[in-house]
């Protein structure tokens, strides 16, 4: 039979010991102490000792930690709210989960980084255990997930034993279950400082989350096919210049329409990308034929393609630099 429910608790960027935010009682009582925020919840995702991962959810009015007579092999969905957006996201999940109906102290053997937070959090605890993990990074958080039945809840029960079955959990289930299966490829399994480490600590290699070099060649080439019958459909020509420093990768030509087109593609339904400093420069800030265009879904069977040029582009989407390089100034000579 299968067993999944849903659990919601504050937001975190790694769930690795960092701050957590949101609009709970035991997060505001903890910022009133200056603990910086660091909720039970805190450690979610970081392995403990033996590679088993402790999950901390919060009371559910006078209701206690989720338990079902049944407590081994659920799928437990973790929500979590933006503070800085709206809407609910899914930042990860738990499979074959252990629910064990009661808030339990940390395990022995924990570093000495989590004794002392745990120690901020008033002695965090957990109340869902599990060997397998799967985290969804900060920036692939960028679809909600928002429905009536979860906005004040903690957790809720969708299938499984003793479970009572109506449209609504159907919906949610469903709609879930679809979710999950987008994000599946771009999912952390098993997270830990290896798998998912902080930005700050992976400048060399900021696309890593987004797969293995073998993985992101795939999708790249995949997302150039979708754009090239894309505009062929339409009537253009093209013209490859991916070996020129020019900030595009394709020329597409009708008539005297003449487009630039760098093409970015991503295996997920989220809509993100990278920019070059040469893409943004001899592209997105100087060239009124630019386009930049987007394939999501890329390794579908019906991806989705957005093309933007750099108004709507700038309109649609929040530029940041990631990464910044420093140049020794010789000094000049005497």
């Amino acid at each position: 039979m299968k067993k999944v429910l849903w659990v919601k608790f504050g937001w975190s960027q790694y769930y690795r010991g960092g701050s957590v935010d949101g609009n709970f009682g035991w997060l505001n009582d903890i910022r009133d102490k200056k603990n910086e925020g660091r909720g039970h919840e805190a450690f979610n995702f970081d392995p403990g000792p033996g590679g088993t991962y402790y999950c901390y959810v919060p009371p559910q009015r006078k209701e206690y930690a989720p338990s079902n007579d049944d407590p081994h092999g659920w799928t437990v969905i973790c929500l979590a709210k933006n503070p800085e957006r709206t809407g609910v996201h899914i930042i990860g999940w738990y499979n074959d989960a252990t629910l064990h109906g009661e808030w339990l102290d940390p395990p022995a053997g924990m570093t000495k980084k989590r004794r002392d937070v745990a120690h901020q959090a008033y002695d965090w605890s957990y109340c869902i255990s599990s060997k397998t993990a799967y985290f969804v990074p900060p920036e692939h958080r960028v679809r909600p997930f928002s429905d009536s039945s979860i906005r004040q809840g903690k957790y809720s029960f969708l299938a499984g034993p003793g479970v009572p079955v109506n449209d609504t959990k159907r919906r949610v289930l469903k709609l879930l279950e679809d979710r999950l299966k987008a994000m599946a490829t771009f999912a952390i399994k098993n997270p830990n400082e290896e798998r998912a480490p902080d930005p700050d600590l992976d400048a060399a290699d900021p696309l890593k989350s987004f797969g293995t070099p073998e993985h992101r060649k795939k999708v790249e080439k995949a997302a150039e096919r979708a754009v090239i019958a894309h505009y062929k459909m339409r009537g253009y020509s093209y013209k490859r210049v991916t070996h020129l420093p020019c900030g595009h990768d394709f020329v597409f030509t009708k008539g005297r329409s003449e487009l630039h087109v760098e093409v970015k593609g991503t295996a997920s339904s989220s809509p993100q990308f990278f920019l070059t400093r040469n893409e943004h420069e001899k592209g997105l800030q100087s060239n009124p034929a630019w386009r930049l265009v987007l394939v999501t879904s890329a390794l579908s069977d019906a991806p989705t393609i957005n093309a933007y040029n750099a108004e709507r582009l700038k309109q649609a989407f929040d530029l940041e630099p990631y990464v910044y390089v420093g140049s020794f100034i010789p000094e000049p000579e005497n």
